[in-house]
């Protein structure tokens, strides 16, 4: 009888080493289990991630991943406030995405994220108090012009155009600038030309109307020429 009860002693103590280890075993596994859960969770899944092409005005934020994704780059000038987003154009594991539009010699801050990760620059997944990544514009060079000047073409010469003239239709007959001289005028044409401008409102009208060849009721230069030319 002591020799069955010495027995189960020891059987029940054995048992309770053998619950022991493996409580021990199993409270290892799972605290690694939850360590590799919260470390998975906590992990960023954006890697090397680089800020390069650095402009004036653009920059190329690039990283890895081990799955296929598609992110975006969220960035501002304001650690509180990145206001501006800039998507992935296509899904890979080598990303790079093309900031541009950017302020000359500007200080930038910018977070990865892929899904509803985000990604700072501790290498881990944030929600408040992000670390974002940084990158500072370069400056305007002020020696190099902005507006390239544009090549000068010579003008061209445009003739002027050649005027034809056509042979005149008619002989054109000289002005009479003055009446011929007296000598060699007629006596009457003489008196035609001592009455040139009298009118038919002058008081000798009755003697000197004879002169007034053409008939206009004034004594003129035209009534000389036809003196002349009918020989009077």
């Amino acid at each position: 009888m002591n020799n069955l009860g010495g027995m189960k002693k020891i059987l029940k103590i054995v048992g309770l080493i053998f619950l022991a280890v493996v409580g021990l075993v199993a409270a290892v596994f799972l605290g690694q289990g939850v360590r590799n859960f919260m470390a998975k969770a906590s992990a960023c899944p954006a890697t090397n991630v680089k800020t390069a092409q650095v402009t004036a005005n653009s920059a190329v934020i690039s990283w890895d991943t081990q799955d296929v994704s598609q992110g975006r780059v969220e960035y501002g000038i304001n650690t509180s406030n990145l206001s501006f987003s800039a998507p992935e154009a296509s899904a890979g594991k080598a990303h790079n995405v093309p900031l541009t539009l950017l302020t000359p010699n500007t200080l930038y801050y910018y977070l990865v994220t892929i899904g509803n990760s985000k990604c700072d620059s501790s290498g881990k997944a944030c929600t408040d108090n992000c670390l974002p990544f940084t990158f500072t514009t370069s400056a305007v060079n002020k020696d190099q012009p902005l507006i390239t000047a544009l090549p000068t073409v010579p003008p061209t010469r445009v003739p002027s155009p050649t005027l034809k003239l056509g042979s005149p239709s008619a002989t054109i007959k000289p002005m009479v600038s003055g009446v011929s001289p007296t000598s060699a005028l007629s006596a009457f044409c003489k008196n035609v030309q001592i009455n040139l401008g009298a009118t038919s409102q002058s008081t000798n009208w009755a003697t000197i109307k004879q002169y007034d060849i053409d008939g206009n009721g004034r004594i003129n230069s035209i009534d000389i020429i036809k003196c002349q030319q009918s020989g009077k």
